[in-house]
């Protein structure tokens, strides 16, 4: 019989290629949803729904008891529902916190927790690498944002649950198709203005958003239990690397520009009132502005390395690909 997979958050970026995999790999899949999701990328008709609110518990034992009379029980749990950008602070704690407790609590309450629950954290929750010394799961972790916060309070959550077999995925920064965050990044490349602040030389590291979920799979279908694994293409970039070759892939020339960090503030703090008027979280916080001026965001992930993680794409051959589907879907000018 196919084993029962569960993705949550399954309409954002990273959960619709976690579903996509799923299906490849021959797993009875079902996306974790909310009523107001946009399934534009869950349109495979072998896609089982489910609609999870968090906020009320009746609604989620209901929700979870429906599934178990049919089907059972989660073989495994890929958690990727969460907030990354908000209006209001708070929120941060209130998604990606207390909605992965009252989770858990839940699968706890109707007897279905999985073989394996994988909650997928970030490398916000550890803060930037001391000095040059890249990241490790045994740094202690510092995260400069609300956001990195949140998440952390979810990490030390589910260590406090022993009993619960998690694994936590640390990814860096993750980009590909259908990601809005490095568009947003792309298209002042595009425009020919390159910005840089307060340094070309931030250390950076990446990881495609396909190496990404093969690494979640990996470890997920291992016999790793119960702890961290950072996930990156195992390079190290620099801010005026990724830059050159973004300006490379698109063949544009640009005017560059390095921003003291204090007029990058007045920026931002522009950005979260313009977003706070529409109604929209700003790609660009005074939040969010903390880890871009961080020196070092390169990371050691040996642990998953162990597990065998070999990554299919470097920053180069990524962006590549990811430029090509921002052309052939209209985001960017061919």
């Amino acid at each position: 019989m196919k084993k029962n997979i569960l993705v949550t958050g399954a309409s954002g970026f990273i959960g619709s290629f976690l579903v996509e995999e799923a299906i490849k790999r021959n797993y009875q899949t079902f996306a974790g949803i909310r009523t107001a999701s946009n399934k534009k990328y869950l349109s495979d008709p072998r896609i089982h729904f489910l609609e999870l609110n968090f906020n009320n518990n009746i609604l989620l034992d209901i929700a979870l008891n429906n599934f178990a009379n049919q089907y059972g029980r989660f073989d495994f749990i890929i958690h990727t529902a969460g907030l990354t950008k908000a209006i209001n602070k708070a929120d941060f704690s209130l998604v990606n916190f207390e909605n992965t407790k009252k989770f858990v609590h839940a699968l706890k309450r109707n007897s279905l927790v999985p073989d394996k629950f994988v909650y997928i954290s970030s490398l916000a929750s550890f803060g930037p690498g001391i000095n040059t010394n890249p990241i490790t799961s045994c740094q202690i972790q510092q995260p400069l944002t609300e956001y990195g916060k949140s998440k952390l309070k979810a990490e030390q959550f589910l260590y406090a649950n022993p009993d619960f077999p998690f694994l936590i995925i640390n990814p860096t920064a993750v980009y590909g198709p259908r990601d809005k965050d490095f568009f947003f990044l792309l298209k002042s490349i595009e425009k020919h203005i390159e910005v840089y602040i307060g340094s070309t030389e931030q250390l950076l590291s990446f990881v495609h958003v396909q190496d990404l979920v093969e690494a979640i799979f990996l470890s997920m279908e291992s016999s790793a239990i119960n702890q961290n694994l950072l996930v990156s293409d195992l390079k190290l970039y620099t801010s005026k690397t990724f830059n050159h070759i973004v300006k490379k892939n698109l063949n544009k020339k640009t005017i560059s520009f390095i921003v003291p960090a204090f007029l990058a503030g007045f920026f931002a703090l522009f950005s979260e009132i313009s977003g706070s008027i529409r109604g929209k979280a700003p790609v660009l916080s005074r939040e969010r502005l903390k880890e871009f001026k961080a020196m070092n965001w390169s990371v050691d992930c040996a642990e998953i390395i162990k597990l065998g993680f070999v990554p299919q794409f470097n920053l180069e051959e990524g962006l590549k690909h990811t430029i090509r589907w921002y052309k052939e879907h209209g985001w960017i000018k061919g």
